[in-house]
């Protein structure tokens, strides 16, 4: 569900994606839930829970629900953003895009989609 990005990667994919700073906490996504985009986390923290207890804080550098998006199956987790983090949207044509423009990123996905 969850993976570290290198940081000459996340450039690359804030360029395809829409970034957004959240100024309170807030609901990223919910446990069960099937995901419309991935969430790369630019700057900040997000507490992934499960049954309402945090089971791991996450911050810079991590791609969330890519492997969900992509097989259309729902997060195991939910994900709380804390305020002050920056997120980058990554739509499933995004990463389509991605794949087929650069073979690192196109590798590094097909690995998330077979873990």
């Amino acid at each position: 569900m969850v993976t570290s990005i290198e940081q000459k990667i996340i450039q690359e994919l804030t360029d395809k994606g829409e970034r957004i700073t959240y100024t309170a906490t807030s609901n990223l996504f919910y446990e069960g839930q099937v995901p419309v985009v991935a969430y790369l986390i630019l700057s900040g923290n997000v507490h992934l829970m499960k049954s309402k207890k945090i089971k791991s804080t996450i911050g810079p550098g991590s791609l969330i629900g890519v492997k969900e998006l992509m097989k259309n199956e729902a997060v195991e987790f939910s994900a709380m953003i804390m305020p002050e983090t920056e997120v980058c949207f990554l739509s499933r044509s995004d990463i389509f895009e991605i794949i087929d423009e650069n073979s690192e990123l196109s590798e590094h996905i097909s690995q998330l989609l077979t873990a």
